[in-house]
């Protein structure tokens, strides 16, 4: 088993594990809200990829600053030899 695998398996055992409590810890153990766990992080899955859909990359540099200037050119550094 790879160690994603792993530690999809794990998340869906951890997250069956809350369902389960969470239902009030019925007969049958946490295996049994084993798909709800699968179907509960797909959806937040979905949201996260949305999200990440919706925002710019983080590496994005502004449009303008006083360090780029309007077109991105350098600024000329305000010094003392003028």
């Amino acid at each position: 088993m790879s160690g994603t695998q792993g530690l999809t398996r794990q998340r869906i055992e951890d997250t069956a594990q809350r369902l389960w409590e969470e239902a009030g810890s019925p007969i049958g153990g946490p295996a049994d809200f084993h798909a709800d766990a699968k179907a509960a992080i797909a959806e937040e899955e979905a949201a996260l990829d949305e999200q990440s859909k919706q925002s710019g990359p983080a590496s994005d540099p502004p449009s303008s600053s006083g360090i780029t200037g309007p077109t991105g050119d350098v600024a000329a550094a305000s010094g003392g030899d003028e």
